[in-house]
């Protein structure tokens, strides 16, 4: 990507709460196409939020830190009324966050947010100037005082894109995207490190526990497949409130042996554990569109997923397996058709890494954000 044709180079304030404490979509976009900005010859600083009383889990190299209530483990998407906790949550640290932006507004030429449209409204009562791109990783945003709308620019990407714009929201399609140099097909040390066999069937699903990601569906496919494919085994990567539940069923269902639980893995660290895998799942409900999908495909992985949304998009081409939603005996077939069928995984997977390399890499997707900033900043 050439570097902007722009006397001072642009300084990019990225606002992520989630980034320093869990890593989901919107944490992966951000860090890394700022990443890649920064090697077009941009400025780029982080805001992530931080517990108030340790420190950040993640830490980002460099950023400023905001210390908010966190209750991590707090399972706000089970009990009734939790969402209004979680969000109390946010709305603490984008209180905290535009106060700070706005003493520092004039530091910065674009002011980047990831969702957070509470953020957003405070900084337009304020009268900031600088814009504001804001990107929604989903549609079903929770915007009470109608921050969305205030936002000089929307970005998104999958299914949001035409939900949001079938809102009246003017939207530009920044796609979601992958270093595939990073994520690719090679040789790891995974599976000596855990002690598992060059022989066993490795299912991998990266994914925060939480109810729409259904790895309680997930368990019970595996338990079935495992009855007749014993050298089998599921790694599940993620951190969330539902992690007791699952592992309390793992035991039950006498999955115990067969389901390693890593809980959050530092990103460098990710590409060997795909390599390791025969599969990717995903038996999400919903999905707006995925990274892990794509991460694993770059990989050369074939994806066995349930029909949620954008990932049967991503693999329509003939990078996987889509079965229905919530059902367990299919997804078990699923998982049986691509173990006993190694050519069929390494064409799937070969097809995937090559849609990759055409339609979803960094470079691409940065030089359509930088595009979108110097409209912006009018540079």
């Amino acid at each position: 990507m050439p570097e902007p044709s722009i006397f001072r180079p642009l300084h990019i304030l990225f606002v992520n709460r989630m980034a320093c404490l869990e890593r989901g979509g919107g944490e992966t976009f951000d860090l890394e196409v700022s990443r890649h900005l920064a090697k077009a010859g941009a400025r780029v600083s982080h805001l992530c939020g931080a517990p108030l009383l340790r420190p950040a889990p993640l830490p980002v190299p460099g950023a400023r830190t905001l210390r908010t209530p966190w209750l991590r483990r707090f399972p706000w998407d089970k009990v009734k009324g939790g969402w209004r906790i979680r969000q109390l949550e946010f709305e603490w640290f984008e209180w905290r966050a535009a106060r700070w932006v706005a003493k520092h507004a004039g530091e910065f030429d674009i002011i980047q947010v990831c969702e957070l449209p509470n953020f957003v409204y405070r900084l337009k009562k304020r009268s900031v100037k600088t814009p504001i791109v804001m990107r929604l990783t989903a549609p079903n945003y929770h915007d009470p005082r109608g921050g969305v709308p205030l936002a000089d620019a929307l970005i998104a990407s999958g299914t949001s894109i035409q939900k949001l714009r079938d809102s009246g929201l003017e939207v530009t399609d920044i796609p979601n995207a992958v270093d595939a140099d990073l994520f690719r097909p090679h040789l790891s040390d995974f599976r000596e490190t855990h002690g598992i066999g060059r022989d066993e069937f490795i299912a991998l699903y990266v994914a925060r526990f939480q109810a729409f990601k259904d790895h309680q569906m997930l368990l019970a496919a595996f338990a079935g497949f495992v009855k007749d494919h014993p050298a089998a085994r599921l790694v599940l990567v993620g951190s969330g409130p539902l992690r007791p539940r699952t592992e309390k069923q793992a035991a039950a269902l006498g999955l115990a042996d067969k389901v390693m639980f890593l809980g959050e893995v530092s990103f460098p660290h990710m590409p060997g554990v795909y390599a390791a895998a025969d599969v990717k799942v995903v038996s999400s409900v919903y999905e707006s569109f995925c990274f892990a999908a794509i991460e694993a495909m770059a990989t050369a992985l074939p994806v066995l997923t349930t029909d949620c949304g954008w990932v049967p998009k991503l693999v329509a081409d003939g990078a996987g397996v889509v079965v229905p939603v919530g059902d367990a005996e299919a997804f078990a077939a699923g998982l049986k058709k691509l173990a006993d069928n190694p050519a069929l995984r390494q064409r799937m997977g070969a097809t995937g890494r090559q849609q990759v390399l055409e339609r979803h890499t960094w470079p691409v997707s940065a030089e359509k954000l930088l595009a979108l900033y110097l409209k912006l900043a009018k540079c």
